[in-house]
């Protein structure tokens, strides 16, 4: 798997490559725009970028309080940067980062629990995503972007597989008795590889994890508070692609930036099981160029972006990522205690 991950980021890396290439000519015009760089803008979007953490950490918060479990803020905010830092170098369709959280929340928090919690804010993030769809369209049409009609077909797709996807996950949790009867077959066929040290372990994780998802279910009311700091989140997101546009003195229709980086992350949901490098950059230009961006400002604004963003997470992310690694501790909460 691991080399089959090296692999297809290579292959992103040369689809990138081949699209510079073609776009070669169109190319001399890209260092003159980054001489044009307001660089007191991108000073903002480093504030902005920051306080997207620190909105990942209040959701964190919002929905632990649902269990009861307490966790300090600020150590959220650095288990945010820890995750995120973690599924950009393990690219895992996100399970890297919910199972690094639980290292970050334990042993305050049962693994289980934060397995959930991570999870959740995919999912929150998701259906974010998909309430967002409308509005860029509907700020593509308002202003009469006829090139918009072109990314419709894409954007129902996408909407649709992100929507099965979730309801077979959700279906998938809901049949916890198939679970453990699938989970006791596979322990008893690598009951040779396994030792009954770690398959109680495995079995105190499950026990964790659907204790926190019942008692999520019965508490629907209160994840209206999660589910607004992540809307909040992907809305604070959004600004950062507009706002380097405006670095580079271009006032675009919001709805560009919308479905561009809407679709972004939507290629890196689907290509994240293998690679994290090069698919967002190709979704968000692709895109942009689609929706009417001349090639030049479109390749200068995702770089500018992408940038900034790794710049900016990275580095802290992997700081607090060695932080915590060195927490090996099993959690010891006694349970889930619901309000």
């Amino acid at each position: 798997m691991k080399h089959l991950r090296r692999a297809f980021t290579i292959l992103g890396l040369v689809g990138l490559g081949i699209v510079v290439y073609l776009n070669r000519n169109d190319l001399r015009s890209f260092w003159s725009l980054l001489r044009e760089l307001r660089w007191y803008i991108m000073a903002a979007v480093v504030v902005v970028q920051v306080g997207s953490y620190w909105l990942n950490a209040l959701y964190y918060r919002s929905i632990l309080r649902i269990f009861s479990d307490e966790v300090g803020t600020l150590r959220l905010f650095e288990g945010a940067l820890a995750t995120n830092f973690v599924n950009y170098v393990l690219p895992s369709a996100g399970l890297a980062g919910a199972g690094y959280l639980s290292q970050v929340l334990s042993p305050e928090v049962p693994r289980g629990v934060s397995v959930l919690v991570q999870l959740m804010r995919y999912a929150l993030s998701a259906l974010s995503v998909l309430l967002m769809m409308p509005v860029g369209l509907g700020l593509l049409y308002a202003f009469g972007i006829e090139q918009g009609r072109s990314v419709v077909g894409i954007t129902e797709a996408s909407a649709i597989a992100i929507t099965a996807g979730a309801f077979a996950l959700v279906a998938l949790v809901q049949h916890e008795g198939m679970l453990r009867r699938v989970l006791t077959w596979l322990l008893r066929r690598l009951r040779r590889l396994i030792t009954p040290a770690r398959s109680e372990a495995i079995w105190r994780f499950v026990d964790q994890f659907y204790q926190a998802y019942h008692s999520m279910v019965s508490h629907k009311a209160k994840m209206l508070a999660p589910f607004g700091w992540s809307m909040l989140y992907i809305m604070v997101e959004l600004t950062t692609p507009y706002m380097v546009f405006l670095a580079f003195g271009k006032v675009v229709n919001p709805g560009i930036v919308v479905m561009a980086y809407l679709f972004a992350n939507i290629a890196s949901i689907f290509g994240g099981v293998f690679f994290s490098t090069g698919i967002f950059e190709l979704g968000m230009a692709g895109i942009l160029v689609a929706l009417g961006v001349e090639f030049t400002l479109a390749v200068a604004v995702t770089t500018v972006y992408r940038v900034a963003n790794l710049l900016i997470g990275l580095p802290p992310g992997f700081f607090y990522y060695r932080k915590y690694l060195a927490s090996h501790g099993e959690a010891t909460s006694p349970g889930i205690r619901p309000n």
